[in-house]
């Protein structure tokens, strides 16, 4: 799949007012066989970070090559985009992060989520706390599918909204009907 994604965003018409150089960390999710993995460009730290919840397969073999080529598309869009080409890749170093480990076999995004959100280059309270538990990981998965239908930027609010009222109408009265019986 990976080998037929054009990756390539130096003559992309949305990439052209990124400002990479202006960033510390650099956040690449992508998914191996439905399990999402982070790649993170920590530019202060000089290193590609490797976040990964599950830890079921070998680094160097499964994820290191993927996590090269996306790290070598960014590198080349920035040395296009500025002359000032004062980062020194080759000082960067390779690290597989192995500190979270996810209790479930299908949270491997909303952690990538929740990285993206909270990763300073380094394991905080925000990443590590009460994480494994499953009830947190739902009502923050519920919180984001809020966020994204209650967006008002969101196209389709209204009708999602009117289809969820009539859903909670007909389930309220299918227990209305189970509780007369």
């Amino acid at each position: 799949y990976y080998d037929k994604v054009d990756l390539d965003i130096t003559n992309k018409e949305w990439a052209k007012n990124l400002r990479f150089i202006e960033c510390n960390l650099w956040f690449f999710p992508y998914c191996d066989n439905k399990h999402y993995i982070m790649i993170c460009v920590n530019i202060k730290a000089e290193r590609f970070e490797v976040l990964e919840s599950i830890r079921h397969k070998d680094f160097k073999k499964y994820y290191k090559p993927m996590a090269e080529r996306v790290v070598q598309y960014a590198i080349n869009y920035m040395k296009t985009q500025f002359a000032d080409k004062t980062v020194r890749w080759e000082r960067f170093t390779w690290c597989n992060l192995e500190k979270v480990t996810q209790p479930d076999q299908i949270s491997c995004g909303m952690y990538i989520i929740r990285w993206m959100r909270h990763w300073e280059g380094k394991y905080n309270s925000a990443l590590t706390k009460d994480w494994k538990r499953i009830d947190l990981i739902n009502e923050e998965r519920e919180c984001l599918m809020l966020d994204i239908i209650l967006d008002e930027e969101n196209l389709e609010r209204e009708r999602i909204m009117k289809e969820a009222t009539k859903y909670c109408n007909i389930k309220n009265k299918k227990k209305d009907l189970k509780e007369r019986r």
